[in-house]
C-alpha cells in the first residue's frame, strides 16, 4: 500500500512539474485570420477557407442575436487596381452603387473551462455567384474577409489569391 501511494504521489509531482514547464499559448483578444484557400466548386459557387485564433474565445453570437459577424467583400480588378465590386446596374462598378458584401453569422463557439483560447478553421460556401456575372470587369476578382468578436474587436483583413474567371 505504501508503495502505491509513493508512486501516485510521484506521478502527481511529475505531472505538476511537466505542466509548469509547458508554456500556455497567448494570443491577443482580437481575432486573427489566416487565408487558406479559395476553391471553385462550380461555374457559380465556391468555398473561401481560412483559419482563426482568438485569445479570449469570444467568437460567435447566440442564436437569438440577429447581428452578423463575418463579412466577405467582393473586389474586381479595373485598369490594374483593385476596386470594390458593386451592384451597378450599368455593369461599370460605379462608386455610387453599393459594394457587394456577403454577411454571415457565426454561432457562439466559446470553449468551456479556464483556457478560452480558440483556434479553428472556417469554410464559407459562396453562392449563388462567387463573381458578378453582370459586371464588365469580372474577369479578375478577389475576396476579402474579416470577423468581429462579441466585444466588437475587428480581426485583420485577409485576401484571397487573385481569381481568374474564364
Amino acid at each position: 500500500m505504501k508503495l502505491h501511494i509513493k508512486i501516485t504521489f510521484i506521478g502527481v509531482l511529475l505531472s505538476f512539474g511537466v505542466s509548469s514547464c509547458l508554456k500556455q499559448e497567448v494570443f491577443p483578444s482580437e481575432p486573427e485570420l489566416t487565408f487558406i484557400s479559395f476553391t471553385k466548386i462550380s461555374a457559380d459557387s465556391a468555398v473561401f477557407s481560412f483559419s482563426f485564433v482568438d485569445g479570449d474565445g469570444d467568437v460567435g453570437f447566440e442564436a437569438s442575436d440577429t447581428a452578423r459577424n463575418l463579412f466577405l467583400e467582393y473586389y474586381e480588378r479595373m485598369n490594374g487596381e483593385w476596386v470594390p465590386g458593386t451592384s451597378d446596374p450599368a455593369s461599370n462598378n460605379a462608386p455610387t452603387s453599393p459594394q457587394i458584401v456577403f454577411e454571415y453569422k457565426i454561432k457562439n463557439i466559446t470553449p468551456t473551462g479556464q483556457n478560452k483560447l480558440l483556434k479553428g478553421q472556417i469554410e464559407v460556401f459562396i453562392e449563388p455567384f462567387y463573381h458578378n456575372p453582370n459586371s464588365n470587369w469580372n474577369d479578375t476578382i478577389q475576396w476579402r474577409a474579416y470577423l468581429y468578436d462579441r466585444a466588437q474587436n475587428k480581426s485583420n483583413i485577409i485576401e484571397s489569391d487573385m481569381i481568374l474567371i474564364p
